[in-house]
């Protein structure tokens, strides 16, 4: 995701901040927070003047108010005030910003989230308020994970920076949980499979796609024959399979192809490929010869 668009920081210099960035540059750093879905996330408390605005950024940005007074504002010149114990959104491509308002010192904690599959229900077309009361407990697995971090980044080998993280995953799942629409599974089968689709080189197995809802294999097991007649390793393997297959079509080698679908042995990749389709590998360009023949006659 190319990360070039404008942002303006009007911090003054009485405004304490700390922050975890997912690139090395960032201070601290912790790249695998990209993996995630997470670009930065800190705490800052606005003692002077603070405002920040973010023009057509590929990101989402999501602030929790612990103390004080402030408002999102929008070129239009409307705005939306917040204060503690809410959380302030502003949507990735939306021209908007947040700053402190009144005399007292705003302390929040703030996400920015990547344009990602992870957060598509989020995707909206005006920034929001709600109230949450995770504020406390985001700013405690924030500054735990800042503080692993910088172990991590001191080269400190007893540093928890993983449990750290997936402590501060948890709550950000349940904290943004009032902005996530109502979705029927059907609706969230077919994201996960379209995320799946996206990322075919990665470990589907079904706890990792139980996971990704938040539910129990035997749960999603369930809910795939519901709705989608078959069972979830099935609807991954015939992904990888059809991929392989396009692979093939387009000239790569089938060491390649059986590598790409997550096969170590071609033997084993090629007997699937053929029971899946009914020939070889190998094969693969001429039946599309022959397809494209038979559809024009």
């Amino acid at each position: 995701m190319p990360l070039i668009y404008r942002e303006r920081f009007d911090i003054g210099p009485e405004s304490p901040q700390i922050m975890v960035g997912a690139h090395v540059f960032h201070q601290a750093s912790y790249p695998p927070l990209r993996h995630r879905g997470i670009l930065m996330c800190g705490v800052s408390e606005g003692r002077d003047f603070f405002e920040i605005e973010r023009i057509d950024a590929p990101l989402h940005a999501l602030v929790f108010c612990l103390s004080g007074h402030g408002e999102i504002f929008t070129p239009d010149g409307s705005t939306l005030p917040f204060s503690a114990g809410q959380l302030a959104f502003m949507p990735q491509g939306v021209h908007s910003g947040h700053r402190r308002t009144g005399d007292a010192p705003m302390q929040h904690v703030w996400l920015l989230l990547y344009h990602h599959q992870r957060w598509i229900h989020l995707n909206q077309d005006r920034p929001s308020v709600t109230h949450s009361d995770d504020g406390p407990a985001l700013l405690d697995a924030v500054t735990q994970f800042h503080r692993e971090t910088q172990r991590f980044n001191q080269g400190d080998t007893q540093n928890l920076v993983v449990p750290a993280l997936d402590f501060l995953n948890l709550v950000i799942e349940r904290t943004i949980q009032p902005l996530r629409p109502p979705l029927g599974w059907a609706e969230q089968l077919q994201q996960l499979f379209a995320h799946v689709q996206q990322n075919l080189n990665q470990d589907w197995s079904n706890a990792a796609l139980a996971e990704e809802l938040h539910i129990t294999t035997t749960h999603l097991h369930r809910l795939c024959a519901q709705h989608l007649g078959t069972s979830p390793s099935k609807v991954v393997f015939k992904m990888k399979m059809d991929q392989a297959k396009e692979h093939l079509m387009h000239g790569l080698s089938v060491s390649l192809a059986a590598k790409h679908a997550g096969y170590q042995e071609i033997a084993s990749f090629s007997r699937r490929f053929r029971q899946h389709f009914g020939f070889n590998p190998s094969q693969a360009s001429v039946h599309s010869v022959l397809n494209l023949a038979a559809n024009k006659h």
